[in-house]
């Protein structure tokens, strides 16, 4: 009886072991996910912000040729 529970006993703590490696790993798999997600979002975060500045200038830059050929017409 004790050597059945104690090859029991170790049964179950090997595959502890297994579940906790195995955890484990995923939690890297995961971090690493998250890592190159975080990455991801860094690079289209900088080229949003890009591109609203640039939609910023164009807008600008329209405003500006509009407000000018205004003042060419109240010159007429």
């Amino acid at each position: 009886m004790n050597n059945e529970l104690l090859h029991h006993l170790e049964q179950r703590i090997n595959e502890a072991v297994e579940e906790i490696s195995s955890l484990r790993q995923r939690t890297s798999e995961l971090e690493m996910q998250n890592y190159e997600l975080s990455e991801e979002k860094s690079e289209l975060q900088i080229a949003l912000n890009q591109s609203k500045e640039q939609q910023s200038s164009w807008e600008s830059s329209l405003s500006d040729m509009l407000n000018r050929l205004n003042k060419m017409d109240d010159k007429k």
